[in-house]
């Protein structure tokens, strides 16, 4: 492709050296994933090309889906990773780093240091996800609150080393935040208070799977928010939200109706508990 565009001109030029149109030439090509070749075109390609390409830079390791307990990552992925990882900790430190807007790290095995160093040269990322990442702990986490001011789009689902002070950090110290996911993450009450007195802009919450959150805490939250709710325990389902246990035989197939009527919006192992109750009722009825 370089030599095709290369200028047969004797000062070198040609209409694709034209700024105002290299610029729309190079976006097309991020689009069509073709923009890499671009660099080494001449100076003034790479000039134009390096900061679109780092302003969206993802790794996204398919494995885990299959075996999520390890982690398993493709040669290919694993090479790009320690390369790009080596860029970031090196003595020389990117020139055009400090455009990226965009950065997916999901389910991959990465260190405190590699996110450090990223969160550090990289200011201005406002899209952030770290979905079932493992091999970091909660320090660089905290370090999104002092180095990424523009968040606007968080996601740490399944990020077991999440605790309710890195969420309370983030959330006093990103006030731009519109999108966080913090699926089966181990956070309580206190961090959700603090989502709800500092997020103020904040558009999406996801809580799925997160069992240590209250529904009186849930309540705080602006009714605005579109809130995706955590799975609540069975100690926090009362008995007085059932019918009475069966009072006759006669009555049964009543009894029994109001129960799939009742059950019908719990989740599984409540519904298990009504129907075990149900035939304990039944069992005794009939001895």
């Amino acid at each position: 492709m370089s030599q095709l565009l290369r200028s047969n001109d004797p000062k070198g030029l040609n209409i694709f050296d034209l700024p105002e149109l290299l610029e729309q030439i190079l976006y097309f090509l991020d689009i069509n994933h073709s923009l890499y070749p671009a660099l080494f075109v001449n100076r003034l390609w790479y000039h134009f090309s390096a900061p679109i390409l780092w302003h969206r830079v993802e790794f996204f390791n398919k494995d885990y889906q299959q075996s999520w307990r390890a982690l398993n990552m493709s040669r290919v992925l694993t090479r790009r990773l320690i390369n790009f990882e080596r860029v970031m900790r090196g003595k020389i430190k990117p020139l055009y780093c400090s455009k990226m807007a965009y950065l997916r790290l999901e389910g991959l095995k990465i260190s405190d240091t590699f996110i450090s160093a990223i969160l550090h040269l990289c200011p201005n990322i406002r899209f952030l996800i770290l979905d079932k990442s493992k091999g970091f702990s909660n320090i660089p986490i905290i370090e999104i609150a002092r180095f990424s001011l523009k968040l606007q789009h968080l996601s740490l689902n399944s990020c077991t080393c999440l605790t309710n002070r890195c969420i309370t950090e983030i959330a006093r110290s990103c006030p731009k935040l519109r999108h966080l996911e913090l699926g089966d993450c181990s956070i309580g009450n206190k961090a959700v208070k603090e989502i709800a007195c500092n997020c103020t802009n904040l558009k999406y919450l996801s809580l799925e799977g997160c069992e240590g959150i209250s529904k009186e805490v849930m309540k705080k939250l602006n009714p605005k928010i579109k809130i995706e709710y955590p799975d609540y325990s069975d100690d926090e389902f009362s008995d007085s939200d059932l019918p009475p246990l069966i009072p006759d035989e006669t009555d049964f197939i009543s009894a029994f109706g109001d129960y799939i009527r009742v059950s019908s919006g719990l989740t599984r192992p409540e519904r298990i508990n009504i129907l075990n109750s149900l035939v304990q009722a039944i069992d005794q009825r009939l001895r």
